[in-house]
């Protein structure tokens, strides 16, 4: 256990240090390997680890899914589908606040990313906003907050990687985000709403739209509608699995701006980087994980604890909650991905001890970190919003507040009725 204690207390004084996480974790995995394998059978840990996670099938829709999204926003496509849904929405309180929750939920079906949702939105949305006089922290917020349900709302990059680290069906987690995420949304919606009535100077009414326009804005959707039928309808027909569905969306994306006659090398070239950049950091820390859940497995954490566990005779319902405040403290200094690589080894054995569902529970974590994204000092989407919009962080910070209750209230939905989460998978498979 000393070189194991030695590995943790090296990867803290990195962190806190200011390293790369990815390279925390990392070189804590291997100090600790270090330790018991010898030099020579690390570095064959280590490559093993890279080649299996470079070439997992399951973590190609991961690219894939993010190319699908950056092509829709570097191709114009997300613009149109705003004007659409600012026209479908027209008669709500709160105008284009609602809109940007309509289109945070339309742009999450198609992209998986939460932080490619709050950019795009944010560069899309918020310049139509800003010169009709509405309330600048409600408007930041409601991008803020409404950017987040790309997490939760399938196809998710997180669901992926907790699928894939947990070793549970993406198809499965995919159908048990819809509910809840489709919750979550309604609560933005009903919170906007009321603070517009409560205060109509907040949100200044829109003109309405007649039926007959309010129909041709839905018939514009086609290109949303059509991606969102292929992934969830290739998954849950089993037609194809994550992967390849996500290989015909990203196609689908091509096509669709081809038609559009949008289709340029530089949007091409913007989506590819950026997709690259994505990608890579993510693979790296799940290969940094699977090398510090080695070190776990050498020096036996994960039955250490789950025999601590049984001696405590803790209830699977009181250590779920105890994960989801873990999960509430870690938010506000580490991203989503992090948060999961480094707890799911500890975590997802002790649950399993316990009988505890591991899709209930992936719902769970993912909205954990939603509220991650949006409470400070490691609030992402509010650092990606400030980017885009060049509007104060304290704006934002302000507005996003009130939907932090909104996410709190659909966990507690979640952990308290799990069929809101489990209802779909289990209709479905």
């Amino acid at each position: 256990m000393v070189g194991f204690s030695a590995a943790v207390v090296f990867m803290l004084a990195m962190m806190l240090g200011g390293v790369w996480v990815v390279v925390s974790i990392g070189a804590a995995g291997i100090v600790g390997l270090f330790n018991i394998l010898g030099f020579e059978r690390v570095v064959v840990a280590l490559g093993s680890i890279t080649w299996e996670t470079n070439t997992n099938f399951v973590l190609v829709a991961l690219p894939l899914f993010v190319f699908m999204g950056e092509l829709l926003f570097q191709t114009g496509i997300m613009n149109r589908i705003y004007v659409s849904a600012s026209k479908i929405v027209s008669g709500l309180p709160g105008g284009l606040l609602q809109t940007n929750i309509a289109a945070c939920t339309l742009f999450a079906a198609c992209s998986g990313s939460s932080l490619a949702s709050a950019a795009t939105i944010g560069s899309v949305g918020y310049p139509q906003i800003v010169p009709r006089g509405y309330d600048r922290p409600l408007a930041l917020g409601s991008i803020a907050a409404g950017g987040t349900l790309g997490i939760l709302i399938p196809p998710s990059i997180i669901f992926i990687i907790y699928g894939s680290m947990a070793e549970v069906s993406i198809g499965r987690l995919f159908m048990a985000g819809v509910l809840p995420g489709l919750l979550l949304a309604t609560l933005y919606v009903l919170y906007i709403a009321a603070r517009a009535l409560l205060n109509p100077a907040l949100a200044p009414r829109e003109p309405n739209v007649g039926w007959r326009d309010m129909l041709k804005a839905v018939g514009e959707l086609w290109q949303v509608i059509l991606l969102a039928a292929v992934v969830l309808g290739g998954i849950y027909g089993g037609v194809a699995s994550p992967t390849e569905v996500a290989a015909l969306g990203a196609v689908l994306a091509l096509v669709f701006a081809a038609v559009a006659r949008t289709l340029t090398w530089r949007a091409v070239r913007a989506s590819a980087l950026n997709t690259v950049r994505q990608t890579c950091m993510i693979l790296f820390i799940i290969m940094a994980a699977k090398l510090f859940a080695m070190t776990l497995i050498y020096y036996q954490i994960p039955n250490r604890m789950v025999g601590w566990i049984e001696m405590l005779g803790l209830s699977a319902m009181l250590l779920v909650v105890a994960v989801c405040l873990l999960y509430l403290a870690m938010g506000t200094f580490f991203d989503g991905v992090s948060m999961m690589v480094i707890t799911i080894p500890f975590v997802v054995p002790m649950m399993l001890a316990l009988q505890v569902d591991l899709i209930w529970l992936g719902v769970l974590v993912c909205i954990m970190i939603e509220i991650g994204l949006l409470t400070p000092p490691v609030g992402l989407n509010i650092y990606v919003l400030q980017g885009a919009t060049g509007e104060s962080m304290r704006d934002i910070v302000v507005g996003s507040m009130p939907f932090v209750l909104c996410q709190v209230l659909t966990a507690l939905l979640v952990l308290f009725y799990p069929q809101l989460a489990l209802f779909l998978p289990s209709l479905l498979f």
